[in-house]
């Protein structure tokens, strides 16, 4: 009998410690909200609101402050698909994702690997890394100076008697090429310092090991570093493709015309921009421009979930 009434006045403590908690938890509770609710009031205000209003203005047509809204429903979304303008944009932000997006990664990796066996290696990473470290804008304007008809590209092809070379670099039928190169070199050393600091965290043994068995360095590329560093490669997908589909400042500083870029240089971001306040003149239709953004959100969340899921895989620890 003494046994079975000390069983609950036993577990008693043990409930109310599962229902209360500790002392210190219990602290931890009741400052939670305070601390949380100021940056939650400053997210949904600036953030989450916007964003909803922004999808409302979508379906009205608004030239902006002081202008009556008028309600158009799918309106705008179908002017946008039938803007050859808008297409051509959505068309270069794809290209610039895929074209892009293999090139950065495929220097990624191969510098990556090269730089690991160089004493060097990280004095060449930090090299690498300094476009990242600047104004997007700046590296654009800087980068159209350079491929300008008298910048120090064309200067250079004379004096080395190749004159011949010297091309008209921003022209409509050579951007885009120049666009998708220089993006290309201004992200790499990015995902440079990413992909090295996952290889670098592999073991020496490993390589020891593949090599014994007679595989070359593309097999212990694939069998070796990318099964080990496939976890942050599928993050660093994640970024560059958010990276690629909102570029602007860099694109539109390359290009460095002061008004309407060329259709051919044109990316989504910058298409919103001539759309609602940009552009010479500017057209403030916000309600188109607030469609062609919320295309770009919906995208983003497909593609992004769309890799996540893709490149799922059980982590591999070493």
């Amino acid at each position: 009998m003494s046994r079975v009434m000390a069983s609950p006045a036993g577990l008693a403590p043990r409930v109310r410690a599962r229902s209360g908690g500790s002392p210190a938890e219990q602290g931890r509770r009741k400052i939670y909200w305070p601390f949380i609710t100021p940056a939650l009031l400053f997210y949904v205000g600036f953030f989450v609101l916007p964003a909803l209003y922004g999808v409302w203005v979508s379906f009205v047509k608004w030239r902006g402050m002081g202008d009556p809204q008028v309600f158009v429903g799918f309106g705008n979304y179908r002017r946008m698909w039938r803007d050859d303008s808008f297409r051509m944009a959505f068309t270069n932000t794809i290209t610039i994702l895929i074209v892009c997006g293999i090139g950065v990664f495929a220097c990624a990796f191969l510098i990556s690997s090269v730089l690991r066996e160089l004493k060097l290696g990280p004095v060449l990473r930090t090299i690498m890394f300094v476009p990242h470290l600047l104004s997007p804008i700046a590296v654009g304007i800087g980068l159209g100076l350079l491929l300008s008809p008298d910048g120090l590209l064309n200067a250079t092809l004379r004096l080395a008697g190749l004159g011949s070379a010297a091309q008209l670099w921003l022209t409509p039928d050579w951007i885009f090429k120049m666009i998708l190169i220089a993006t290309i070199w201004g992200s790499t050393g990015y995902y440079v310092m990413l992909m090295a600091s996952a290889i670098g965290r592999i073991p020496a043994y490993y390589y020891e090991q593949a090599a014994l068995d007679g595989a070359g360095r593309f097999r212990a590329f694939l069998h070796v570093t990318l099964p080990l560093t496939w976890d942050l490669l599928s993050v660093t997908a994640v970024l560059w493709m958010i990276s690629a589909i909102r570029i602007f400042e860099f694109v539109y500083g390359l290009v460095g015309t002061g008004a309407n870029p060329p259709p051919q240089a044109r990316t989504m971001t910058i298409e919103v921009f001539l759309t609602t306040t940009g552009g010479a003149p500017a057209q403030y239709d916000m309600g188109l421009g607030s469609a062609m953004a919320v295309v770009m959100v919906l995208m983003t969340l497909v593609l992004v979930v769309a890799v996540r899921r893709f490149m799922r895989r059980e982590a591999l620890e070493f």
